[in-house]
């Protein structure tokens, strides 16, 4: 009987031992956990989390940043590692947090600022062991729904002064992909209108993946082929343009194109 008891008593010490070993391997020499292990649970005191691009994959030198809810003041930055996981230091004491997060992309000669999408936009306190994780997406609302803001960029479309052509809700504009997208994907043809005449933003088309685009555009209800221009590099009229979205060196117009249109 004393035999089995010290079998057993042996196995329970080398599972104990077993334990402190993986604890120690998950944490740091200074005792902090690893982000690079992307822990679910969180940590006190931290924001950790993990960036990922459109198609899942790691997304590294995303800036993710904090903002007080109180103080409105921002607070610390972080930059995600080749991992794309990230650890942000909170201040104690001082109530509610958002995370939120952004990538700069260079495209084809222009430089592009893109708010990433949070997997919880809730706010949280230092001790709430929070943890966001952010993802670059090519289309969708942006998180803060009282903003009607768009991940994808927004074409401005003007009706050339000496065209009687006003509703424009009737005009459907095809953007055909010239080389791949902002992300490197392939992109599909779209076919899109903007809203009706005299409603809020109705001179607008939003949410279009970036890239580089022919442009056309059809009076649909003739099936009248019209001509376009890019209204912001331009001023001569063609069936097709190729076009693409102005990026933050064009701060003014941030993420977007202009596109002239007229039926003469």
């Amino acid at each position: 009987m004393s035999i089995k008891i010290f079998v057993r008593s042996l196995a329970g010490s080398a599972l104990l031992t077993a334990g402190l070993l993986l604890a120690l391997i998950s944490c740091t020499g200074n005792g902090e956990i690893d982000p690079e292990q992307n822990n679910p649970d969180g940590q006190s005191g931290y924001l950790i989390g993990k960036v990922t691009d459109p198609a899942g994959n790691a997304l590294p030198d995303a800036t993710i940043f904090t903002e007080n809810t109180v103080y409105k003041n921002r607070g610390a930055e972080v930059s995600s590692s080749s991992e794309g996981t990230y650890k942000l230091s909170l201040v104690a004491g001082l109530g509610q947090w958002t995370a939120k997060g952004y990538i700069l992309k260079a495209y084809n000669g222009h430089v592009y600022k893109i708010s990433l999408h949070p997997d919880n936009s809730e706010s949280f306190a230092e001790d709430e062991k929070p943890v966001r994780n952010f993802q670059w997406k090519l289309q969708g609302h942006i998180a803060d729904k009282s903003l009607d803001l768009y991940y994808g960029g927004t074409a401005e479309l003007y009706r050339d002064l000496n065209s009687e052509m006003r509703d424009s809700e009737n005009i459907e504009f095809t953007f055909r992909p010239d080389g791949p997208l902002i992300d490197g994907s392939g992109g599909i043809i779209l076919k899109l209108r903007c809203g009706k005449s005299g409603t809020p933003g109705y001179n607008l088309i939003k949410d279009i993946p970036i890239g580089r685009y022919k442009v056309s555009a059809v009076y649909v209800p003739t099936g009248q082929s019209l001509r376009v221009t890019d209204a912001w590099n331009g001023g001569t009229y063609y069936p097709e343009v190729t076009m693409e979205f102005y990026g933050t060196d064009q701060s003014y117009r941030s993420n977007q194109m202009g596109i002239g249109y007229t039926d003469l």
